[in-house]
């Protein structure tokens, strides 16, 4: 017997520990623990006071010889910080600062603020489908509501100036999302193709760059996938089943810049904020080079894909002249460099069965879970808006 994994809208504090406790009293001790994450891959938060700070996630996005100032975020502590080791030649981000709807690092399990984290929405390997940290947080400081169409949730927002230097800004980003899972037999499109479009924004002065390259579209996983702009997307999902590219993203973009037009001499304010659409559940998360932002006399035209194309900064002196691997190769994304692992063909994450809340369970544990939110669900005393992802190929009893 097989379940279906249910995607709510909003629970009450109470009625999530509640629906905790119960779940663990079922589970019991045999409920296995996710997948260890990725060798040589990690992530710093803000949580981390002591190396972990606005100004000086500003300052790796800008590079040492940029002058930066008044920094600022917000956001939960484990939604914005640093992340290293992450796979890909030099049309990915590797290394640099990460702001996500969910949390870059995995709960701790004695702390009573990680109850609402499932694990890091970034670290590899692609666990689960479904990783989520949901906040409940509905402020909207960098008005993304309006970007969304819709309300949204757990928002994160970086904010500084940056003196400029050249006429032009670049700064290179990428965007990875759970929203794109979610696909059936029965309903083909993923969630991101269903209006749960987690919006991301980057403005320079106040004016909206985050746009597909030679386009005015703003990125969101419903505008850069695998039918739309694909040239710059990356699968990391087949089908029903997380894929083998050693990162928690079903899907991510390649490396892609935001360029605005600027006045050397003059501070630039630039505002990067991502958030959850629609409800706070399937984490997105924006990532930024380090040293990705320069100025530059001579405007990008030949943007990295994929596959291809310039992923520097010419000209740039800020000490961010070129990306963390300068030129792209031609290898398309996941796939490595020679000699590397060919992480292209989607395969089962092994140890990795059916879940609920990124905890793998037995038949019979997803079962018992299963009766127990349906037994809530009957007694009328909680308010629930569902969304159903059935996820054809789960082990079945």
């Amino acid at each position: 017997m097989s379940i279906l994994p249910i995607r709510l809208r909003r629970l009450s504090a109470s009625t999530t520990a509640f629906l905790a406790v119960l779940a663990l009293s079922a589970a019991g001790p045999a409920v296995a623990a996710t997948a260890p994450n990725t060798a040589g891959q990690s992530t710093a938060s803000l949580r981390d006071t002591s190396t972990v700070s606005a100004q000086s996630l500003a300052q790796m996005v800008a590079g040492p010889k940029a002058t930066v100032s008044n920094a600022s975020v917000s956001s939960k502590d484990v939604q914005i910080g640093t992340v290293k080791g992450l796979p890909g030649d030099g049309n990915a981000i590797t290394e640099g600062v990460a702001l996500s709807t969910g949390s870059l690092i995995d709960p701790d399990p004695t702390a009573d603020s990680d109850t609402d984290i499932t694990r890091s929405a970034v670290l590899g390997p692609n666990d689960a489908l479904d990783t989520t940290g949901d906040f409940g947080v509905t402020e909207d400081p960098a008005g993304l509501a309006k970007v969304a169409g819709t309300d949204v949730y757990d928002e994160a927002v970086l904010e500084f100036d940056v003196t400029a230097t050249s006429s032009n800004i670049v700064l290179y980003y990428s965007l990875g999302s759970e929203e794109y899972a979610g696909a059936t037999k029965g309903t083909p499109a993923s969630w991101q193709s269903r209006g749960y479009k987690d919006p991301l924004s980057i403005q320079v002065n106040g004016t909206e760059c985050a746009h597909v390259p030679g386009t005015q579209t703003a990125v969101s996983a419903a505008s850069i996938n695998d039918s739309s702009n694909a040239d710059y997307y990356t699968a990391n999902v087949s089908g029903h089943t997380p894929g083998r590219i050693p990162v928690e993203f079903n899907g991510y973009t390649s490396a892609l810049p935001c360029q605005a037009a600027t006045a050397p001499g003059q501070k630039v304010h630039v505002r990067v904020a991502i958030a959850d659409a629609q409800d706070g559940q399937l984490d997105s998360t924006v990532l930024l080079r380090t040293q990705g932002l320069g100025f530059t006399d001579k405007p990008i035209t030949d943007s990295c894909t994929a596959k291809a194309g310039t992923c520097d900064i010419p000209g740039a002196d800020n000490g961010s002249s070129k990306s963390s691997n300068g030129k792209a190769s031609t290898t398309p994304l996941g796939q490595g460099k020679p000699g590397v692992t060919d992480y292209s063909a989607a395969s089962p994450t092994a140890g990795t069965k059916n879940t609920v809340a990124g905890l793998p369970l037995t038949g019979t544990q997803a079962l018992l879970l299963g009766g127990i939110a349906l037994l809530l669900l009957a007694g009328g005393g909680v308010a629930l808006m569902l969304r159903r992802r059935r996820l054809a190929g789960l082990e079945a009893d």
